[in-house]
């Protein structure tokens, strides 16, 4: 059966019942030849159908290509665009990751489903916009880069990928949708924001929402695991990774569940609402069952609280007790090492590699600026490379520890609000993503759907659950913000995935519905993946405020033996973080 036959043929060969595929309206060859503003056509070029991909044309340009006058480097907004012969009339931006800077391949499963797909690396090139001092967050010296990095990119590739696709299929798309997780999910909930008509559907995985406030817990994180260090790295400053052993966190996780998997209604090694847990690590300390010393108690209760400066007031969010805390996928990003058996040396955890050049080179103005200094480092002058071990370790081998151990929360954190002559934005106006004004997006009848992991070590579910509610409040309520936004918490998931949950989902094609036929997910059903202990089982992602509840009979691997309830008394439990 040849391909476009069963692309016609939609409803009987997987994916949604489209209508008939659209043929190009031009020679794929011919597109190389397209005059797009300000964008440089770098391929175009058909590609013959494979066991995998269907026959399509891949093009790749640069947007708005020019020399920096700060630092000489050439920077562009690149964009990798397939578009398949047939078409389903439907456009599909893959969001980014990290600090962006990989162009992406565009070959998402949706284009075997007929979607023309887009994916960029807005605004600059980790193989390019790099230098000794900053590694692959150089571009953070480059005033347009990094406001191309917060909004500009993904909005200039958006337009010029749907003028391409008229070019192409002579008419625009019917509907176009965004998906990404993480720095891609904050370009989600940005565009919702900044550019309200461009998307009629978007979800947004674990978003970076205000990034610059997240980034704070970095340093933050990196202080209270250093005080509770055991080892010290080749390098001199305090190992992280000494800090828990994995049956330590695997502890806390365990003690975390007994404190509240009953809460749901069974007990099944889930704590299904984890906005609702209450748990204190001092019961694993000294006066508890002595497992913990009091400086690990005191590492743990510090990060969950989040960063604060002298005065106590909070600068980003407070975590959930989750007991995902004990998963792998919550040690990599806090406390390292970035992977089991980690050859290279030094502290590897994210915080430290992807926060430590983040935080100094992108969210601080003007960026590398000198700290102030903490109990545990002297004041830092700053970062001078972003690696000793050499060219493609940039941030391993503990560059920035001694900058992030002498980050200052009163003196270093207002710094992602300054601007100056040259830096006209701040790091929090150019990576602002908490709006709450949705008139336009909702007017529209545009959909977006939020998730977030209850055990996420990076982005707190509970700054995305205060947005939310804020939300709500400033669109008439729960019942009218649910008509176009709902925000769904992953109990157990940390970052993305991982975690002792059911991390496997589609939330797409429940958006899919939601845009199209109008079928608002009143759940999501999930699947446990293999290495959770237990695999296979399934359970209904809620969206918030209700949560899983068991109904009291059926098997509790099942997912149709729960069902998702409101607690009358939500949103008291957390009510007191409100204030900031």
């Amino acid at each position: 059966m040849k391909r476009p036959v069963c692309l016609l043929a939609f409803a009987l060969c997987g994916g949604a019942p489209f209508a008939a595929a659209a043929a190009p309206a031009l020679d794929c060859a011919a597109l190389a030849g397209a005059v797009i503003e300000d964008t440089q056509i770098t391929l175009a070029v058909l590609n013959p159908a494979t066991a995998t991909v269907p026959e399509h044309c891949e093009v790749t340009g640069a947007i708005n290509q020019r020399v920096s006058r700060v630092d000489g480097q050439t920077y562009a907004i690149k964009f990798h665009l397939r578009l398949p012969t047939g078409w389903n009339q439907r456009f599909f931006y893959t969001g980014g990751g990290g600090t962006d800077g990989n162009l992406g391949s565009a070959l998402t499963p949706q284009l075997g489903q007929g979607y023309a797909v887009v994916s960029s690396d807005s605004g600059h090139d980790n193989a390019v916009n790099t230098s000794v001092v900053a590694g692959s967050v150089q571009f953070g010296f480059d005033p347009q880069a990094r406001s191309d990095y917060g909004y500009n990119g993904p909005a200039e590739v958006t337009v010029k990928a749907k003028a391409l696709i008229k070019e192409y299929y002579g008419r625009k798309p019917k509907y176009s949708y965004f998906v990404g997780c993480s720095e891609g999910g904050r370009e989600a909930v940005m565009l919702s924001q900044r550019y309200p008509d461009f998307f009629d559907g978007i979800v947004a995985g674990n978003p970076g929402m205000d990034l610059p406030k997240a980034a704070l817990a970095h340093p933050w994180d990196a202080q209270a695991f250093a005080r509770a260090a055991r080892a010290t790295t080749p390098f001199g400053n305090p190992d992280l990774a000494s800090s828990f052993t994995n049956a330590e966190l695997a502890a806390v996780g365990g003690a975390i569940l007994a404190a509240c998997d009953a809460d749901d209604g069974v007990v099944d090694g889930m704590v299904l609402n984890p906005a609702a847990c209450e748990f204190d690590p001092a019961t694993l300390g000294p006066a508890g069952s002595g497992l913990l010393s009091q400086a690990q108690v005191t590492a743990l209760k510090q990060t969950n609280a989040g960063p604060r400066n002298s005065h106590g007031r909070q600068l980003y969010s407070d975590w959930m007790w989750d007991p995902g805390i004990g998963a792998f996928g919550w040690r990599q990003w806090k406390i390292g090492p970035i992977a089991p058996g980690f050859p290279i040396p030094g502290n590897s955890a994210i915080i430290v590699t992807l926060g430590g050049g983040a935080l100094p080179f992108i969210f601080t103005t003007p960026p590398n600026s000198s700290t102030a200094g903490t109990d545990l480092a002297p004041p830092n002058a700053g970062i001078v490379n972003s690696s000793p071990l050499g060219p493609g370790t940039a941030g391993f081998g503990d560059a920035y520890m001694p900058w992030l151990l002498s980050f200052n929360m009163d003196h270093d954190a207002p710094k992602i609000f300054a601007d100056t002559r040259l830096y006209r934005e701040s790091a929090m106006e150019f990576m602002f993503s908490s709006d709450t004004d949705y008139r336009k997006f909702r007017a529209k009848g545009n959909k977006l759907i939020v998730y977030t992991g209850g055990a996420d070590p990076v982005f707190s579910a509970n700054y995305h659950l205060k947005w939310y509610r804020r939300l709500a409040a400033e669109n008439n309520g729960l019942e009218r913000t649910q008509k176009f936004a709902r925000l769904f918490v992953v109990p157990g998931m940390n970052h993305c995935g991982g975690g002792p949950s059911t991390s496997q989902f589609d939330a797409f094609s429940s958006l899919v519905e939601w845009v199209e036929k109008d079928a608002a997910p009143d759940s999501i059903v999930a699947t446990a993946p293999a290495g959770t202990p237990w695999p296979q089982r399934t359970r209904p992602l809620c969206p918030y405020p209700a949560h899983a509840k068991y109904k009291g009979t059926g098997s509790i691997e099942l997912a149709e033996s729960f069902e998702c309830r409101v607690d009358h008394d939500h949103g008291h439990h957390h009510g007191h973080h409100d204030r900031d």
